[in-house]
């Protein structure tokens, strides 16, 4: 009679608990303007109790929420210790003697890190093995990739607000070159400019000059006939210090070769042939390569929301999926099947992106909701995927979150914002070690993007307490 009682206590306390944090909650949410549209779910992921649902089977637009998705999905498809690669290989089979009598060939995985720094690590292992002449050409293959550099090429009527890099196979410096000018000349003279990395493949026609007043030059590059065409017009105020601009490579893997094969001739290599795009033939041997693994990647991808990164993974998702080259197609594929046996997806359901900056993207917080719960419950993926996450107080875009001691390093999430739209999903450690499992998304017309990730500051503070 005794343990009969002791249970029944104990299940009204739990009610009476749930209850009070529900209500409290609730009065957090009715301070949200009557135009704005919630969806809120939150759950104690040690007892799977529902903490608090209101509206949350309602298709909302994630933002970055959206990266939740893509990387839970790259980590159960294809492992943390998974390699994306940049592969230098040759068709020559015999290079012993100093010289390749055919090809190089530089091919890309989709290491979205690749940096000019790599670059010349693989062009000095080149030197290293004791190559000093090419008889071939050198060729970039990007074709792990569609050619759809553009997610406006990708996504129908897309027009985001957010615009990329072009996204391929094979990247260096996120597929951009920098321009940086110097305004210290006299009034009226033309600006002074430098690229980096260096090239010479770059040309520059420039018009723009020293401004009195402020101003700002503006930029067009072409790629043509080899070479990449800039006009730069308007002008620039006379300051001391330099101003810098990133410009896009809209053919990516043209200009990886011809990058390649002026330092490889810096290098005192010797290369008869010409820098082209092309397909790796199927026998090759590699000489060199570099590469970052997935474990890495999503932690730069969830931490600090980044787009260009999670757009790389995305269609390196719908490769790995599919066997074919990796297109958006497959990449939808891909997510919306890698958790289909445990039901996480639901109708409302919409993946067109990586990223999230798409607002064709439609999730509901009950689907967030029940992948992070999935994960919790996985020892495989739980670890690696929490790892990734942004610490609040400490790192990525939740390091500047006004917070309290008792949320400070304990909340573990995922940002998500657009116009008019917030996000906030993760795991909360509470008191008595309880995690809970939060996924909040507002849409609003009024008061702006601060007033709101103040609501979803305030719901975790109750929750924390």
């Amino acid at each position: 009679m005794k343990y009969i009682l002791l249970v029944f206590f104990l299940i009204i306390n739990v009610l009476f608990a749930n209850s009070d944090i529900n209500e409290r909650i609730q009065r957090i949410i009715d301070k949200l303007p009557a135009s704005t549209k919630y969806s809120v779910f939150i759950q104690n992921a040690n007892s799977n109790n529902i903490i608090y649902k209101k509206n949350a089977s309602e298709s909302m637009i994630p933002a970055s929420n959206t990266k939740l998705f893509t990387t839970a999905a790259a980590l159960n498809l294809m492992g943390a210790e998974h390699e994306f690669s940049t592969k230098i290989v040759t068709d020559d089979s015999d290079y012993s003697g100093g010289t390749i009598d055919g090809n190089l060939y530089i091919k890309g995985f989709g290491n979205s890190t690749f940096q000019t720094k790599d670059l010349d690590s693989l062009v000095g292992m080149i030197k290293n093995i004791g190559i000093h002449s090419i008889l071939g050409d050198i060729v970039a293959d990007d074709s792990y990739y569609d050619k759809l550099y553009t997610r406006d090429d990708w996504i129908i009527d897309e027009r985001a607000n957010v615009k990329l890099p072009p996204v391929s196979a094979l990247v260096i410096n996120k597929n951009q070159f920098i321009i940086s000018f110097r305004s210290t000349g006299k009034i009226g003279s033309k600006l002074q400019y430098s690229i980096k990395p260096e090239c010479s493949f770059i040309n520059v026609e420039m018009n723009a000059k020293v401004t009195k007043n402020r101003s700002r030059p503006r930029i067009r590059s072409v790629f043509k006939d080899g070479r990449i065409n800039v006009k730069v017009n308007g002008g620039l105020r006379k300051r001391r210090s330099k101003s810098s601009y990133v410009v896009n490579i809209n053919n990516p893997p043209l200009y990886f070769a011809l990058l390649l094969k002026e330092k490889l001739q810096k290098k005192g290599i010797k290369i008869t042939g010409l820098a082209k795009t092309g397909i790796t033939p199927i026998l090759t041997s590699e000489l060199t390569s570099v590469s970052v693994n997935l474990d890495t990647l999503i932690s730069l991808i969830n931490k600090n929301s980044n787009n260009f990164l999670a757009e790389c993974l995305f269609k390196s998702l719908g490769a790995y999926y599919s066997g074919e080259e990796g297109n958006s197609f497959y990449a939808t594929q891909a997510v919306l099947s890698s958790f289909e046996d445990e039901f996480i997806i639901d109708d409302a359901t919409a993946v067109v992106d990586g990223s999230g900056i798409s607002r064709f993207n439609t999730i509901t917080t009950e689907s967030i909701g029940r992948l992070l719960n999935s994960i919790y419950g996985n020892e495989i993926l739980y670890e690696d995927f929490f790892r990734s996450l942004s610490v609040s107080g400490i790192d990525g875009t939740l390091k500047d979150r006004p917070v309290n001691n008792f949320i400070k390093g304990n909340f573990h999430g995922k940002t998500g914002t657009l116009n008019g739209v917030s996000a906030l999903s993760g795991y909360l450690t509470g008191k008595n070690n309880n995690t809970f499992i939060i996924s909040i998304i507002l849409e609003y017309k009024r008061k702006g993007s601060g007033y709101h990730k103040d609501i979803e500051d305030k719901i975790l503070i109750e929750l924390s307490k």
